[in-house]
């Protein structure tokens, strides 16, 4: 299993499962979805992708944060890898956040 958190990047439904086998697990930001899926939808996506592969997932929702972690039931991440992940997105989502209103500014200053 992995022992630290990396930068965030995004993963396509059909790499989760190797990310999985590779000991890794996946938080996902909410706002990811898109206008074109809905959680529960996306979950059994994902798990029936996962399960071709021969990847059991389990999902832990994190609503207060908009988040869902995905993970291989066979390599559940700590607490403490959990947490420092949460932590990653929600700086990734301030950085992306600031980058919107800075671009808003500007624009508006025009």
């Amino acid at each position: 299993m992995a022992d630290r958190v990396t930068e965030p990047y995004l993963v396509g439904q059909d790499d989760i499962a190797g990310e999985l086998q590779r000991g890794k697990w996946c938080v996902y930001l909410h706002e990811w979805l898109g206008d074109e899926h809905d959680l529960p939808t996306w979950q059994e996506q994902v798990a029936a992708r996962a399960a071709r592969s021969g990847v059991e997932v389990c999902f832990m929702e994190i609503p207060r944060k908009d988040m869902t972690l995905v993970a291989n039931v066979h390599a559940l991440p700590s607490f403490e890898q959990v947490i420092e992940s949460v932590a990653a997105l929600e700086h990734y989502r301030g950085v992306v956040a600031g980058r919107r209103w800075r671009s808003r500014r500007r624009r508006s200053a025009q």
